[in-house]
């Protein structure tokens, strides 16, 4: 091959690679990203209505109140993560005077529970995923 050719086929490369980025951005531009909902709001995620209630934060531990309504499930409650500087934490069992922990929920009525997460960081965001759906609340703004 010539050179003209070689230089001609990394021009016409290069072009693709910009036009290929270009259209990602774009794309990735016009993505909406799920809101973040405030302590004492609600969501509808899968077949489950989940309200966090409160939050409290005492003994190095962030306690979370919350209520799940809508499905018979085992592990209806199980599926929270708290993301806090670099990490997502996985709920602990919460002190005995805190509340029950989360598991199980009724269809019937509605499941209250608390969440124990191993950290006093002021700063994060609780997810609760289900049925491929995910909902967050900023816990940040609350104080306790």
């Amino acid at each position: 091959m010539k050179t003209r050719t070689l230089l001609l086929l990394a021009v016409a490369c290069g072009l693709a690679i910009l036009v290929a980025g270009s259209i990602k951005i774009f794309l990735i531009a016009d993505e909406k990203t799920p809101p973040q909902l405030a302590i004492g709001e609600s969501a509808k995620v899968g077949d489950m209505k989940v309200t966090v209630d409160s939050v409290e934060r005492r003994n190095g531990q962030t306690l979370v109140s919350v209520e799940l309504v809508g499905v018979d499930d085992p592990d209806g409650a199980t599926s929270w993560v708290l993301g806090v500087l670099g990490s997502q934490l996985k709920p602990l069992d919460p002190p005995a005077d805190a509340g029950r922990r989360c598991g199980a929920t009724d269809k019937s009525s509605p499941t209250q529970c608390v969440l124990a997460f191993p950290t006093d960081e002021t700063k994060g965001i609780l997810r609760y995923v289900r049925a491929g759906q995910t909902a967050r609340w900023d816990i940040s703004a609350t104080s306790g």
